[in-house]
């Protein structure tokens, strides 16, 4: 359905932008965060998933329950959800068209539903709304994360459910975890549309001591190595933020950071910097350099989105290309 609201949204932001809910619960700092990345031409999608019943019941649970009514009721969920986030956006004058997914009647799993909408529609940032569990989000659990990092053809946003702050206020600090990769320098240029004259944005990228297990002499070698890279690394993103700096006078710093030797990750230092350094955006990329393609900024993104308090930006190298195997 369309809707023309009377309160224009902020100027800058994403014009084609994918909403994706799993609970009437999560509608409201979903539309929050969605009010604050809009443009005054943006066109919102809200989409709702009914998951196959059998899916995501134990066997246990399957032969006391009625496959039907729990099909009936998860689909009555979705329209909740939906329902709750267009009330939302009532007021602003942007585009807004719903869709629920039976994944019943239409087959498939979440994140190839999501994936084929986002491609259909030509979207340039989807937005998950997730609910922590101890690391499980209803739905959206990391295996549901992971694939939507790897398969969106956009720019992929997790918000934590309950995350609060001042209503309609910019982005105040933007934290980028970077490694050298293109993958990493495209989320940069990516992340940095969000930024105003008064953004402050930080440049991080992690050292892992973790990993350097073995003689004295091995570890001082890998993590000057380690250090080497990420000093790179931080000249070619201050090369990438200069014009900006100049255009825009952002305040930009840049820091090498590291894990602890020992019972540390990549993923534990990055959200111990976010929040010392009191960030409301981390922007990362989906995979990364050091090991192969699943090694850094692979598995840290699903870590670090189970984990979160603040928003968490993911972007692949080339996204909006089309993906082979979302379908």
């Amino acid at each position: 359905m369309e809707e023309t609201e009377d309160t224009a949204p902020q100027p800058g932001g994403f014009r084609r932008i994918l909403l994706c809910l799993d609970s009437h619960e999560a509608s409201g700092c979903a539309c929050a965060f969605v009010r604050r990345l809009a443009r005054p031409d943006s066109e919102i999608t809200i989409a709702a998933v009914a998951p196959d019943p059998h899916l995501i019941a134990t066997h246990a649970a399957l032969t006391n329950v009625d496959v039907y009514r729990a099909q009936r009721e998860l689909l009555e969920e979705a329209e909740r959800a939906i329902e709750k986030a267009s009330s939302a956006l009532a007021k602003r004058s942007v585009a807004v068209r719903t869709h629920v997914f039976d994944l019943v009647k239409d087959g498939g799993d979440v994140a190839r539903a999501l994936t084929r909408r986002a491609q259909e529609d030509s979207t340039d940032l989807m937005i998950v709304v997730v609910r922590q569990h101890h690391g499980l989000v209803r739905w959206f659990d990391s295996s549901v994360v992971d694939a939507l990092s790897r398969l969106s053809p956009c720019a992929m946003v997790v918000v934590p459910a309950g995350y609060e702050d001042a209503p309609d206020a910019g982005f105040q600090r933007i934290l980028f975890a970077i490694d050298g990769s293109p993958t990493s320098f495209a989320a940069l240029r990516t992340g940095v549309m969000l930024a105003t004259p008064a953004t402050q944005i930080r440049v991080v990228y992690v050292v892992n001591r973790a990993i350097c297990d073995g003689s004295a002499t091995c570890m001082a070698h890998l993590q000057d190595a380690f250090v080497k890279e990420g000093e790179r690394a931080i000249a070619a993103a201050d090369g990438q933020l200069q014009t900006l700096q100049d255009v825009m006078h952002l305040q930009v710093s840049a820091d090498l950071i590291s894990t602890d030797t020992a019972g540390d990750d990549i993923s534990s230092a990055l959200l111990r910097d976010a929040e010392s350094w009191n960030a409301d955006l981390l922007v990362m990329g989906t995979h990364g350099r050091r090991g192969g393609p699943r090694s850094y900024l692979g598995s840290v993104p699903n870590q670090v989105a189970s984990l979160a308090k603040i928003r968490l930006m993911l972007v692949r190298e080339r996204h909006g290309e089309p993906v082979t195997d979302a379908v």
